[in-house]
């Protein structure tokens, strides 16, 4: 079709649209083409149409739309294809019906990533529940290994030499503490029950196969104090008033242990840190006597 017969065509349709009075916006609500086609039509501006099918389709709805036949303005022949610019896209319908070009980038992009969102949620979503998995697994297999561990000893050559030379330390730690308790007479010894003499005035304690070791006793001065005699076989250790706390070592060797109160009743004895039971009386003399070698 040439441009003439092109320009007759539109001067065509925009007489009968002015002649029954239509505005362009009403052949867009009838027609659902975009305002702005319709005027190039009418204008033979076909370039920014989105090519060559849609110009017939758009003629042939306008002229519809104003009540005259689009045979009788196209014929055979329809418009001589058109250059149009690069950038347009092929047409399409919006939401609203009316028929737009895809020359709206920002549209078009919005599009495309409307269309992509479903994708991208799925994505996401499956990228979360394998990580939950990942999570799951990981704590499970640790919680079983930590379970096993705590059931099994594991011992390696490299720590064996260690460990025997930490047994042998305290073995060696505990040789020396005993004998060290040997020495100073502080190792638990069973005292048993005292034979109490009150005619003697004397509480007796039988040990047996003590004096070979030393002994520690302490007296524990009360009130106004005490006087103290202290005797290892006949050796002498101790003979004094005692008003505070007062220590006697009993060296090795000794068979016999002789302590004298001449107030029992201010008086608190331990010997190798077992407490003493010292019966109080009427008279404030009393003895305590050790055989240690019963």
């Amino acid at each position: 079709m040439s441009e003439i017969l092109t320009n007759q065509i539109g001067e065509q349709l925009k007489a009968a649209r002015l002649k029954k009075n239509l505005s362009l916006d009403d052949v867009q609500a009838s027609t659902k083409i975009q305002e702005r086609y319709l005027e190039a039509i009418e204008n033979n501006n076909l370039g920014i149409l989105p090519g060559d099918f849609y110009v017939r389709a758009f003629i042939r709805q306008y002229a519809l739309a104003v009540d005259l036949n689009p045979e009788d303005l196209l014929g055979e022949a329809g418009p001589a294809s058109i250059s149009r610019s690069k950038d347009l896209n092929r047409a399409h319908r919006d939401n609203d019906g009316v028929v737009r070009a895809g020359t709206d980038t920002t549209r078009s992009a919005k599009s495309q990533i409307s269309s992509m969102l479903p994708t991208i949620w799925i994505s996401i979503i499956v990228f979360l529940v394998l990580v939950g998995i990942w999570f799951v697994l990981t704590h499970l297999n640790t919680g079983s290994q930590q379970s096993n561990d705590g059931g099994n000893v594991s011992v390696s050559t490299s720590t064996i030499p260690d460990n025997t030379s930490s047994s042998k330390s305290s073995t060696s730690s505990s040789s020396s503490r005993k004998k060290a308790t040997k020495k100073t007479g502080e190792s638990k010894i069973k005292l048993g029950t005292p034979e109490q003499n009150t005619a003697q005035q004397t509480t007796i304690y039988n040990l047996s196969k003590q004096n070979a070791k030393q002994h520690t006793i302490k007296i524990n001065a009360q009130n106004t104090g005490t006087n103290v005699q202290v005797t290892a076989d006949d050796n002498v250790l101790l003979n004094e008033v005692v008003t505070a706390d007062k220590t006697i070592t009993v060296p090795e060797g000794t068979s016999v242990v002789n302590v004298q109160f001449t107030n029992v009743a201010n008086a608190v004895m331990t010997f190798d840190s077992q407490r003493i039971n010292v019966i109080s009386t009427a008279t404030p003399f009393w003895n305590v006597l050790m055989n240690l070698n019963n």
